[in-house]
């Protein structure tokens, strides 16, 4: 497994990520108040995103964003489950929270290419 924690302010999230085989990933996006699954985008190199969105969860913002870079460099199937939820969240904490997800991104891409 691989873990990765980041937190700014009020904000909280950590991704963890776990590996099927040697080609396959699972990748766990969670954080703030009231962590819970919101989101699951799945994908491959050569086949399009599916994404499902639970009720009126947004996000599909930033398992979308991950995925479409994943797909860039990683080989296998995955799978991007996310679920963040912050009270009162404001759009400059949105921001932070989209900025940190995607170096959290980065950064799992890098161990994972290891």
């Amino acid at each position: 497994m691989i873990h990765i924690y980041k937190s700014r302010g009020r904000i909280e999230i950590q991704m963890d990520a776990y590996l099927i085989g040697i080609d396959d990933v699972v990748i766990l996006i969670s954080g703030g108040d009231r962590p819970h699954l919101g989101t699951i985008t799945t994908g491959t190199k050569d086949q399009p995103l599916q994404t499902i969105q639970f009720q009126q969860h947004q996000e599909f913002y930033i398992t979308e964003e991950i995925a479409m870079n994943l797909r860039k460099h990683w080989r296998g199937n995955f799978a991007i489950c996310g679920g963040i939820h912050i009270d009162q969240i404001n759009r400059e904490e949105i921001n932070q929270l989209i900025e940190m997800v995607v170096e959290m991104g980065n950064e799992l891409i890098l161990k994972l290419q290891k």
